[in-house]
């Protein structure tokens, strides 16, 4: 679908491989809502169909 789609193995060591591009999931939600602004659920979801049909696969989720 996308440049997504074209996945690259995270390490020599590691068998999973992942998308060029990470999703940044910070944003997602209403956690941080004063620094990063909110993301309602309808959104939220919204953005994670379109990474994912778009061939994402690669999500970081840490808080920092």
């Amino acid at each position: 679908p996308s440049a997504l789609g074209y996945f690259r193995q995270l390490s020599p060591n590691a068998g999973i491989h992942v998308s060029p591009l990470q999703l940044g999931a910070m944003s997602i939600g209403d956690q941080h809502g004063a620094f990063l602004g909110d993301m309602n659920r309808e959104q939220s979801f919204k953005l994670l169909d379109a990474y994912y049909d778009a061939g994402g696969n690669f999500i970081d989720t840490a808080s920092n």
